[in-house]
């Protein structure tokens, strides 16, 4: 299969996280990873991963990595390639979004990444899917522990 057909996920930090650090539902986080790894599943995410995994990390109520283990992280993170700069219309559409739900731009921009791209957020946040209001943005979301691939 081109990479280009095969299914797109967009993961947030709250499942980005349990790729290094045991928590709940990181089991289905570390399949997600292991699909995309053997090139069933294609992830992307904007940039804002870096910045959310690492201030997760830090400030994770359970672990306490050392700042080898977080080289190891980020190094880890980096070989995934998946991260990268959101474009215009995925701005745009995260604003609408942020508008349109009472969601950060935090939230709103891998939603706006899910919906230009044709593919679905995936979190185990279960508050903002509370919060999703509009029909866009809740069908372009899904609950960590609710996909079966």
């Amino acid at each position: 299969m081109e990479r280009s057909e095969i299914p797109r996920y967009v993961p947030d930090a709250s499942v980005a996280v349990k790729w290094f650090i045991e928590e709940r539902d990181s089991s289905n986080a570390l399949r997600l990873k292991q699909l995309f790894e053997s090139g069933r599943i294609d992830l992307e995410a904007p940039s804002l991963l870096w910045y959310e995994l690492a201030s997760a990390i830090r400030f994770h109520p359970k672990a306490r990595l050392t700042l080898r283990q977080f080289s190891m992280v980020i190094e880890a993170l980096r070989d995934m390639q998946i991260t990268r700069e959101p474009t215009n219309a995925e701005w745009q559409i995260a604003f609408r979004l942020a508008l349109e739900n009472p969601i950060s731009m935090y939230d709103a921009i891998y939603i706006g990444v899910a919906v230009v791209r044709d593919s679905k957020m995936i979190t185990s946040d279960m508050s903002l899917l509370t919060r999703l209001k509009s029909r866009q943005a809740r069908e372009n979301v899904l609950l960590l522990r609710d996909v079966t691939l």
